[in-house]
């Protein structure tokens, strides 16, 4: 949208419009901010509802197992299997009666009192007997002809009593999490069972004693998980359980399936101590979003009381926050998108019929500013009808007139022009060519000093370097790396006489070229380096590849530097891949991949600007691919870099092939 300005003041179009999306975008914001928190809390709160109906069930399932084990236990108790064991002396048949209840129901213990309360046989230890179990409330309702069933906090030394197997089973070491309370103990012992008791009668009703057994909770799954399978069915988002299900002795996870960082169900960590203060220190219901080991998740926890009514733990379900918040904002983006595209096509609109409303006042006011440049030849649409019609007439009117007067003028000075014109060419033109040979009278002083500077030395190198070949047997093993380097000084002297050349004001001729001979030529001149010790080339040409017109040297100055780039950014060590190929529209093309760390995004814009370089200072000028972005642009090419960051990176040069040669180099 082009808003266009006079003397400082925006145009009828502009203030309409600015007004226009001043409304628009006011009213939509709100809208949009509106509509984003109704939907965030409509989905919010249906997740907090969906909590509080996946507790209500998990404490469905606590409850029917309390009550499966009340209703074993009382019917275990209301025969006469028990008092005619009892009163026949069979104990032996009274054991197998009882651990055969036991191990059929999945009890952890039962056990049998006599009316004082002192254990007369436990099922899962039978030769521990004797003690006094009245002290244990559920045990004293039972004696007093009350059939019980509650969640129970039983102590180490009676769980060693039942089972020496229990004992171990409750001990759990605490683990401080996040937010929670600061542990006063390193492990809890006591255990938290679910525990039925009922009187025991005989035959004319007299109590004989009382029958208990219980369930410890303590790592065991059964009810966390029969929980979460009917809730959540393995549901899961971004590798994380959805809901988890837990049951707390006091603030202590002992029954979970909620996993902590290893991957392990998290037992032994702590309740956050926020809901550990609202749940167990004042015994409320806690909703709302709880930090739970190593995440966030929406909760409810609810508290599980003893017969006594006192609060001892907890039961806890959740689900994870992050996978409706996601649903909730792919919901409001989803919302944003939709009002954002009709708002633009709102705005569209509306610039479409205010630009068709207002075109004949821009038009007119593009006018003036052409009059005002003397350009007199336009005219603007007047329009059909309206009072901004007659001005576009009146003003068509006045451009008539103008340019009539003009023309007179033009009439007048045109020849005047002509002849200014022609001197001022002429000045122009000698000015050129005035500058031009200072320039060029400079650059060719500049390059036959340094090239005189060069060529004595070089001279010598090379002469002494011959002699030296002269005596050297052809078995030497030194031969060869002398040669190389008569063979490089041949090139650098070359390179001195290409100077020579340009400070004659000549040009360097070109010669055709074959690219795989280029490649290998710079290959072997850097193989031997240590850089390249470790890295693997893997070469494949193309056998008919067009020739291209250039000049050896410096193609190969091109390929060394991003050789050299290539090695320097796989660490030394990796593969280099050279592909050689033809391209349409007569062309040919190098790509030279590797393996190393790739290049920022950032900086893929860069890495031809001069003396821009990632290299640690001292080891590297940041000119050597600007130099190679000079030489193939120079020959009419182009380099193009492709990178992914620790993937590798794809060097891609394209050149005009030499028309009319064939592959090879071979007309």
């Amino acid at each position: 949208m082009r808003l266009s300005f006079l003397s400082g003041r925006p145009t009828l179009k502009a203030r309409l419009i600015a007004h226009y999306l001043v409304v628009l975008g006011i009213g939509g914001l709100v809208t949009s901010v509106v509509g984003s928190y109704i939907v965030s809390s409509t989905i919010m709160t249906q997740v907090r509802r969906s909590v509080d109906n996946d507790l209500v069930t998990a404490r469905t399932i606590y409850e029917e197992q309390l009550q499966t084990l009340r209703l074993t236990v009382q019917l275990a108790a209301s025969g006469t299997t028990i008092p005619q064991y009892l009163a026949g002396g069979r104990r032996e048949l009274l054991l197998g009666y009882l651990d055969g209840i036991r191990r059929e129901r999945h009890f952890d213990f039962l056990t049998l009192t006599d009316r004082q309360g002192r254990v007369v046989l436990r099922s899962s230890q039978p030769e521990s007997t004797g003690d006094d179990a009245s002290s244990m409330a559920f045990v004293a309702e039972a004696l007093k002809g009350a059939t019980v069933a509650s969640t129970e906090i039983l102590p180490a030394e009676a769980l060693g009593r039942e089972d020496a197997r229990l004992r171990r089973q409750a001990r759990v070491r605490l683990i401080a999490t996040p937010r929670s309370r600061y542990a006063t103990k390193a492990e809890e012992t006591s255990g938290m069972a679910l525990v039925a008791a009922t009187p025991v009668r005989g035959p004319a009703g007299e109590l004989l004693g009382a029958l208990y057994g219980g369930v410890l909770l303590n790592r065991n799954f059964t009810i966390v998980d029969r929980a979460w399978q009917l809730l959540y069915q393995d549901r899961q988002f971004e590798g994380r359980q959805v809901g988890t299900v837990t049951i707390f002795q006091h603030d202590v996870r002992i029954s979970t399936n909620v996993l902590d960082p290893s991957g392990e169900r998290a037992v032994g960590t702590m309740i956050s101590a926020e809901v550990d203060a609202a749940v167990m220190d004042r015994g409320q219901v806690w909703r709302g979003r709880a930090f739970v080991v190593q995440d966030w998740f929406i909760s409810r926890y609810d508290p599980i009381r003893d017969l006594q009514g006192r609060t001892i733990g907890a039961l806890y379900v959740g689900v994870l926050e992050r996978a409706y918040t996601a649903i909730r904002d792919r919901v409001i983006l989803s919302f944003f998108a939709i009002a954002t595209i009709g708002f633009v096509l709102i705005i569209a609109t509306t610039y479409y019929e205010i630009s068709h409303i207002t075109r004949p006042v821009g038009q007119m006011v593009a006018a003036t500013r052409n009059i005002a440049a003397g350009n007199l030849d336009q005219e603007v649409e007047a329009g059909d009808q309206g009072e901004i019609a007659l001005l576009a007439q009146s003003f068509n009117t006045m451009l008539k007139s103008l340019r009539a007067m003009r023309d007179d003028l033009e009439e007048w000075g045109r020849t005047l022009e002509q002849k200014v014109r022609e001197r001022t060419e002429e000045l122009v033109a000698m000015q050129a060519r005035v500058s031009q040979s200072e320039r060029l009278a400079s650059l060719g002083m500049l390059a036959a000093g340094v090239a005189h500077e060069i060529n004595n030395p070089l001279g010598g190198i090379l002469a002494l370097t011959s002699l030296t070949l002269e005596d050297l047997p052809p078995e030497d093993p030194n031969r060869e790396n002398l040669e190389e380097v008569v063979h490089q000084s041949q090139r650098c002297r070359g390179i001195v006489k290409g100077l020579l050349e340009f400070s004659r004001q000549s040009h360097m001729s070109a010669e055709i070229v074959d690219l795989n001979k280029v490649l290998d030529d710079t290959l072997s001149l850097i193989a031997k380096q240590a850089a390249f010790f470790n890295v693997e080339i893997v070469k494949e040409y193309d056998p008919g590849l067009k020739p291209v017109l250039a000049g050896r040297s410096e193609l190969q100055q091109v390929f060394m530097n991003i050789l050299m780039n290539a090695a320097q950014a796989m660490d030394e060590q990796g593969t280099i891949r050279i592909v050689t190929r033809n391209a349409a529209e007569d062309a040919v093309e190098v790509l030279v991949s590797d393996t190393g760390h790739g290049i920022p995004p950032e900086h893929v814009d860069r890495i031809f600007d001069p003396f821009f370089s990632t290299k640690p200072s001292g080891q590297g000028t940041g000119l050597g691919l600007s130099i190679s972005y000079g030489i193939i642009t120079s020959l009419k090419g182009t380099i193009h870099v492709e990178s992914v960051v620790g993937k590798g990176t794809t060097f891609t040069i394209r050149m005009p092939a030499a028309l009319g040669i064939a592959g090879n180099g071979q007309a």
